[in-house]
């Protein structure tokens, strides 16, 4: 993997995460996990950009091999189009109107199904419903 510019950790990363990702043993993985294994790898692709690199949204359509799985992280590692945590946390503070670490649950539901990678309606009130009955004002 010298040719793609990978570092032995990062090969090494690779491989144990294919091989969890590789349920039945036979030395492939669905592309419907080429996401999860990447994320393993301490990667964070966009939806779009797992898709670009030949990742899939359903299960069973196309079955990777290890080799090809090198050089569809390798264009994650490369894209510009990521994300972290932090990054997220930076977002949520420009929200909080009060700096009291808070912000109108309304608000943060709007950012939740509308911005980024978009969860659905139920999704998200799925996610909120714990804060929403002990919070009367902000989450």
């Amino acid at each position: 993997m010298a040719e793609l510019g990978l570092k032995k950790k990062e090969i090494d990363a690779i491989e144990f995460a294919f091989d969890v990702y590789d349920f039945k043993g036979d030395g492939n993985v669905d592309a419907f996990y080429a996401g999860d294994l990447i994320r393993a790898c301490n990667l964070n692709p966009t939806l779009k950009t797992i898709n670009e690199v030949g990742g899939q949204a359903e299960k069973g359509k196309k079955m990777l091999s290890k080799a090809e799985v090198y050089p569809m992280y390798k264009a994650c590692k490369d894209s510009k189009d990521q994300g972290g945590f932090h990054d997220f946390v930076e977002i949520l503070k420009l929200y909080d109107k009060n700096d009291d670490n808070t912000m109108i649950g309304n608000e943060l539901f709007r950012l939740l199904t509308n911005l980024g990678e978009k969860l659905s309606k139920e999704e998200a009130k799925s996610l909120m419903s714990p804060w929403e009955t002990r919070h009367t004002r902000g989450i």
